[in-house]
C-alpha cells in the first residue's frame, strides 16, 4: 500500500487528544490496490458507520464474522434493488440474525444515487478512523480500479469525530427512509413455527412459496371456480349474439321479446324474432336490473347476472380435517354436498357463507377477462363492458359533487374547501381499494415494505361530521347497493382482522366508530400486507372511521389520514336538519354507476403493471372523465396530488392558533418552543400532526421544535415573525394551499469544504 502519513492540525477543534498536539489528528493518505488491504482497516472494529457502494450483501456477513466487526450501519448509495442480490437462503438467515442481534443495519437509498464513500470506524480502544476516498465495497471497484483514501485518526467524541458523524447522519436523513429486512424481520416475529419462519425466508429470497392457511386454501379453491363461472358469464354478457347461451332480463318476462338474445335465432319472414312465443323456456343467463342503471348508454351500466345453477367446488384432501369439517358444516346448511375429499356448494351458498363470516361480499378482479365480480346470493355483479358516454360521465360526476357539496350547503366548518377535497379523496381511495392486490403483486419485492405503499384509510372527525355516511355511500357505489354499511368496531377484534385476510375477497373492509385504543390493540394492522405473497389469497383494504385523534406513529405510518372537520345538523331540532336530510336522500337515491366505469378503465389500462402509482391512477382516470364529459373540475377536486397534502389539516390547526393568539413562541438554542393556551391533551394532538423532520417533542402544554427554520417555512412565517408575535392577526386562515417543500440544498461542494464549513 503506497501511502503518506503525517500529523495534521485543525484550528477549529481545540479538544483533540494531547498526544497529537492541540487541535491535531493523525493523517494518512494511501493508494489502495486490493480490497483485502482496504478491509484490513475494519478488522476488529467495535462499530462501523458507512455511506458507500455495495452490490454484495454477503460481504456484510463476511465483515461482521470473519473480520470481527462488532456492528455495522451502512447506507447503500448505488443499488436499486439491493435485496435482489441476496441469492442464498443461508445468506438471508445470517442477515436476519445479525439484524435481530442489533449488529447490522443496511439503509436503502430513496432517490438519486449517493456517490459518496465515507466510513467511521470505531476501534475497541476508543480511537476512531474517519475515512474518505474512492474505495467502496463493490467488487467492480476493485476489479477495474485502484483507489485512494484519506484516513484521520482521533478519539471517539472529539469535535472532529462528532462533526464527521453528523455528516453521515445528514446522508441517512436525506437519502434513506427504509432498511433492508425490516418487513421480513417483522413477519418472522409473527411466525408460529420454525417451519413457517423458514418458509418466509425462502420466499424473501425467492426460492420457495409461503403456504396459505387451511381456510385460505379452501377459499382460494372456491374462487378459482367462481372466476371460471365469471369468465363464462362475462363472455355472454359482453357479446350475446356470439354466445352459445340465451340472455334475458329474468325479472321482466313481459319484455322478453325486447331483451332476449338467442344465438343464431330464427326469425319470421317479416324479420321479427319469435322468442316471445316461448314463454316457458328460461334463459341460460338471466340479467337483473342494477340499482344504478341510468339508461344513458346503449349498454348496461352495471350488469348483474342471476346464476342459480352454478356450483362452487373446494378440495379438502390437503387441508386440516377439523377446518374442512367446520367449513363444510356451514355450507351444508345452505345446500352444499360434503364428501370425503371435496365440498360442492351452490353459488348462493358460498357467497352467503363469505358474507356471514366477514360482513363483506366475495369480490375478485379478473384482469384477463377485464371484469370485477361481486357475489351476492345467486347473483354475480359485473362492471360495464363498454366505455362510458359523456352523458353518463357528466351524470356520475355531478352526483358525486352534489354529495360533497352538502358540506357547502348544510355543513358548519372553517375549512370548507379542505373538507370537500378530503371527502373527494375518500371516493378516490374507495374506488382504488378493490385493485390493491394487483398493485401488491406488481410492487412486491423483498426490498419494499408493502404496508408503507398500500395504506389503510383513516377518516377522523366528530360524531356529526358525516364520515360514517360518506363511507357507507362509497360502499354502496362499489357494491351496487348490496353493502349499505360498514362493520361496527365493537364487533371487531384481532381475530376478525386476521380472519378477513383468509376469504379471498378484495371488497373494502370498513370498520365504523373505531376507537384509537382499539386500533392500536389490533396488532395485525401494523404488518397487514407483510404476509402477502403472489401466491396469497386476495385480502381487502381496511377503512376506519373514528371520533378520536391520531393513533401512535407506528400506526399512522401505515395509514392515509383524512380529516372531516365539519359538523352537520344531526338532531331533528337542529336548524336545517330536515333540509339536509332531504338533500342527502335525493343524492343517495340517484343512480350512479361511477365505480363500474372506473373499474372498466382500470381493467383496460391495467396501470398497476407500471409498478409506480396507486391511488394516483384513479385520480388520473377522474381527470380524464372530467375532460371526456366536458365538465369543469370543481375547485375542491384533488386533481394533482392527495387532498391531505394540499390541505394539511395539521398546518391549518397550527395557523389558526398562531393567528388567534393561542400559541406563543420562545427561543431555544438552535430551536424554538411553542407555548399553548390549551389543555395538555389538546397540545398532544398538535404535536402529533407535525412532520417528523421538525424533531418535535411535547412537554406539558409546550412543544419543543428542533428545526425552527423548516417549521417556519411549513407554517408560512419566518422564525422572527413567530418569535415577535407579528404572525398573530386575529383572522382565520380558512384553508391553506400546500407550502412548497424546502428546496434541496446543493450538496455538490467538496468533502472538506462541507465537513469543515469553508
Amino acid at each position: 500500500m503506497d501511502e503518506l502519513t503525517a500529523n495534521i492540525s485543525f484550528d477549529r477543534f481545540a479538544d483533540m487528544p494531547e498526544f497529537y498536539g492541540s487541535g491535531a489528528a493523525k493523517y494518512r493518505l494511501a493508494m489502495v490496490k486490493e480490497r483485502e488491504d482496504f478491509l484490513d482497516l475494519f478488522e476488529d472494529a467495535r462499530h462501523v458507520d458507512a455511506v458507500t457502494y455495495a452490490e454484495t450483501p454477503d460481504l456484510m456477513v463476511k465483515m461482521l464474522t470473519e473480520y470481527g466487526i462488532g456492528s455495522l450501519d451502512v447506507l447503500i448509495g448505488n443499488a436499486e434493488d439491493y435485496a435482489d442480490q441476496v441469492n442464498e437462503v443461508s445468506t438471508a438467515r445470517s442477515l436476519v440474525q445479525l439484524r435481530q442481534d442489533g449488529r447490522l443495519t443496511v439503509r436503502l437509498k430513496n432517490r438519486k444515487t449517493v456517490h459518496s464513500k465515507i466510513y467511521r470506524i470505531v476501534m475497541p480502544d476508543d480511537t476512531v478512523k474517519l475515512v474518505q476516498g474512492s474505495a467502496n465495497l463493490s467488487r467492480n471497484s476493485w476489479e477495474y480500479h485502484t483507489n485512494q483514501i484519506s484516513v484521520f485518526t482521533t478519539e471517539v467524541g472529539t469535535e472532529l469525530d462528532e462533526e464527521f458523524k453528523q455528516f453521515i447522519d445528514q446522508y441517512r436523513e436525506g437519502y434513506s427512509d427504509q432498511t433492508l429486512l425490516e418487513g421480513l424481520v417483522e413477519a418472522l416475529e409473527e411466525a408460529d413455527s420454525p417451519e413457517e419462519r423458514e418458509n418466509r425466508i425462502e420466499y424473501w429470497v425467492g426460492s420457495g412459496d409461503l403456504d396459505v392457511s387451511d381456510t385460505a386454501a379452501l377459499n382460494q379453491d372456491a374462487v378459482e371456480d367462481l372466476k371460471a363461472v365469471a369468465d363464462q358469464i362475462t363472455a355472454v354478457v359482453d357479446d350475446p349474439e356470439e354466445a352459445d347461451e340465451t340472455v334475458a332480463f329474468v325479472e321482466e318476462p313481459e319484455n322478453a321479446d325486447r331483451n332476449v338474445v338467442e344465438p343464431d335465432e330464427p326469425t319470421d319472414e317479416d324479420g321479427s324474432d319469435n322468442t316471445a312465443d316461448d314463454d316457458e323456456e328460461s334463459p341460460d343467463v338471466g340479467l337483473v336490473e342494477s340499482d344504478h342503471e341510468t339508461e344513458l348508454t346503449d349498454t348496461l351500466d352495471r350488469p348483474r347476472v342471476r346464476a342459480p345453477d352454478e356450483k362452487i367446488r373446494m378440495g379438502t384432501s390437503k387441508v386440516d380435517k377439523a377446518t374442512a369439517d367446520e367449513f363444510g358444516a356451514g355450507l351444508r346448511d345452505r345446500g352444499a354436498t360434503v364428501e370425503d375429499h371435496s365440498i360442492t356448494a351452490p353459488l348462493s351458498a358460498y357467497n352467503n357463507q363469505v358474507k356471514e363470516s366477514t360482513a363483506i361480499p366475495t369480490m375478485s378482479v379478473l384482469p384477463e377477462a377485464e371484469q370485477v365480480v361481486i357475489g351476492e346470493d345467486d347473483e354475480m355483479i359485473l362492471v360495464a363492458t363498454d366505455e362510458p358516454t359523456p352523458e353518463v360521465l357528466n351524470h356520475c360526476l355531478e352526483t358525486i359533487e352534489d354529495y360533497i357539496e352538502t358540506v357547502e350547503n348544510h355543513g358548519h366548518t372553517q375549512s370548507e374547501t379542505a373538507v370537500m377535497a378530503q371527502m373527494y379523496e375518500a371516493f378516490l381511495y374507495g374506488f382504488w381499494a378493490p385493485f390493491a392486490n394487483q398493485y401488491a403483486e406488481a410492487l412486491s419485492s423483498p426490498s419494499r415494505t408493502l404496508d408503507n405503499v398500500l395504506q389503510h384509510l383513516y377518516i377522523e372527525g366528530k360524531s356529526d361530521a358525516g364520515k360514517d355516511k360518506l363511507t357507507e355511500y362509497i360502499l354502496r357505489l362499489v357494491s351496487d347497493n348490496t353493502v349499505i354499511s360498514g362493520v361496527d368496531a365493537d364487533e371487531v377484534g384481532v381475530k376478525e382482522v386476521r380472519g378477513v385476510r383468509e376469504w379471498d375477497t378484495c371488497f373494502p373492509y370498513a370498520i365504523i366508530d373505531a376507537e384509537k385504543e382499539k386500533i392500536q390493540r389490533w396488532s395485525p394492522i401494523r404488518n397487514y400486507w407483510g404476509d402477502w405473497t403472489p401466491t396469497s389469497v386476495d385480502q381487502p383494504c381496511l377503512i376506519f372511521t373514528t371520533n378520536d385523534a391520531l393513533p401512535k406513529s407506528e400506526f399512522r405510518n401505515r395509514m392515509k389520514i383524512l380529516s372531516m372537520d365539519v359538523s352537520f345538523p344531526s338532531n331533528p331540532e337542529d336548524p336545517g336538519f330536515r333540509d339536509a336530510q332531504k338533500d342527502l336522500a335525493a343524492v343517495l337515491e340517484r343512480q350512479n354507476p361511477i365505480f363500474s366505469y372506473v373499474a372498466r378503465r382500470m381493467l383496460s389500462e391495467q396501470p398497476w403493471t407500471d409498478g409506480n402509482g396507486t391511488i394516483e391512477d384513479v385520480r388520473r382516470i377522474f381527470r380524464e372523465f372530467y375532460d371526456e364529459a366536458d365538465r369543469d373540475q370543481p375547485e375542491y377536486f384533488p386533481a394533482e396530488e392527495p387532498a391531505e397534502k394540499t390541505y394539511d389539516t395539521g398546518r391549518i390547526k397550527w395557523q389558526r392558533d398562531i393567528q388567534g393568539g393561542r400559541v406563543t413562541f420562545e427561543p431555544e438554542p438552535d430551536a424554538i418552543t411553542a407555548d399553548f393556551d390549551r389543555e395538555e391533551y389538546e397540545v398532544y394532538d398538535y404535536e402529533k400532526r407535525l412532520p417528523k423532520r421538525f424533531m418535535s417533542e411535547k412537554s406539558s402544554t409546550s412543544v419543543y421544535i428542533g428545526a425552527p427554520e423548516e417549521f417556519a417555512e411549513w407554517i408560512g412565517y419566518s422564525v422572527d415573525e413567530l418569535l415577535d408575535g407579528t404572525a398573530e392577526t386575529g383572522t382565520d386562515t380558512g384553508e391553506s394551499n400546500e407550502m412548497q417543500d424546502a428546496a434541496d440544498t446543493d450538496d455538490s461542494g467538496g468533502f472538506f469544504s462541507r465537513l469543515f464549513g469553508d
